[in-house]
């Protein structure tokens, strides 16, 4: 095989395994499909691969969902390391009128 052909391909010579990136970022698309299909349709996630590791931000509207989105993440990149870093949405009014200087 030549180093082409290694590119290419995502195979180190000699190793006969594709390469993780393209096992990472498979993962990550399926991810995302699911978190768009099941209970909670959230659309609002970035997910990027960064080095070896997996970068989860977005903004939910509850703690639960927040919960839901984390326990996916788990479940569908188990093995890979994650950072999430999902904020809960803060819809209350305010109590007192913003001040503007």
């Amino acid at each position: 095989m030549t180093d082409r052909d290694a590119h290419r391909t995502g195979r180190a010579e000699g190793t006969g395994a594709t390469g993780s990136a393209v096992n990472t970022e498979y993962r990550i698309a399926h991810l995302q499909e699911r978190l768009v299909r099941e209970e909670i349709a959230e659309l609002g996630m970035r997910i990027e691969s960064r080095g070896d590791a997996v970068l989860v931000t977005g903004t939910v509207p509850t703690a639960e969902c927040r919960e839901t989105v984390e326990r996916i993440v788990e479940e569908e990149l188990a093995g890979i390391p994650v950072r999430t870093d999902v904020v809960v949405a803060d819809a209350t009014a305010p109590d007192r009128p913003e001040e503007l200087a």
